[in-house]
């Protein structure tokens, strides 16, 4: 599972648009499930909520998914109308979908990005991606707004320094909602020198992410 989640990692930077964010009015997923898909597999979805308790663990799906082999390629064969995920590209091995609660036995995911409509998964049928071994693993990342600062450490009171909006950051470390940088120039080179920024406040999204160079 691990070996597939990095492949997919991997394929989503290098196919998806280089610059991509979730709108800093819009609550962030608390990360992504990657459903494991194979050719002639069924994922079902649930609503765990609306069953029984005596019979937990046998509940009917509510619906399902359908996977099936065209060409070369690996594709949706049947869904419900209403199934938008964050990320479907499947003849390339891409199938993310954001997560809005991570449960024991279910995952709460967003099965739709454009009205927010959740519904739920099990959660042995795939693997969670926090964001931020998501975000670990991409190119950069760069300020969502104009003023946003770049700190010696976020422990450490100080004025911060502004750098203009062309400035790519190449994260390091996370810690919290913080994340140590590498700053990179307009050109995504190295300058040599590194920094913290807050990339989230509140369960908001305060950086883009750049999944291309």
């Amino acid at each position: 599972m691990k070996a597939l989640r990095n492949s997919l990692i991997i394929l989503l930077i290098g196919l998806l648009a280089s610059t991509h964010c979730i709108g800093q009015n819009e609550v962030m997923p608390i990360g992504f499930f990657a459903p494991e898909f194979s050719e002639g597999n069924t994922i079902y979805l649930y609503n765990p909520e609306a069953s029984k308790p005596e019979i937990s663990g046998l509940e009917k799906p509510i619906d399902s998914i359908t996977l099936k082999k065209l060409g070369y390629n690996m594709v949706i064969d049947t869904a419900p109308s209403w199934f938008k995920p964050a990320f479907n590209k499947l003849d390339y091995g891409i199938f993310y979908i954001g997560v809005k609660r991570l449960g024991s036995e279910y995952v709460e995911i967003i099965a739709n990005e454009e009205t927010g409509k959740t519904t739920y998964m099990k959660r042995h049928t795939g693997e969670f991606v926090s964001w931020e071994e998501f975000l670990l693993s991409i190119h950069s990342v760069e300020f969502d707004s104009e003023g946003q600062k770049v700190y010696d450490h976020w422990k450490v009171k100080s004025a911060g320094r502004v750098y203009d909006r062309n400035t790519f950051f190449r994260p390091k470390y996370i810690e919290g909602d913080w994340m140590e940088v590498e700053i990179l120039d307009s050109n995504f080179r190295s300058t040599g020198k590194t920094g913290w920024i807050r990339w989230r406040k509140d369960g908001k999204l305060l950086i883009r992410y750049n999944l291309l160079s």
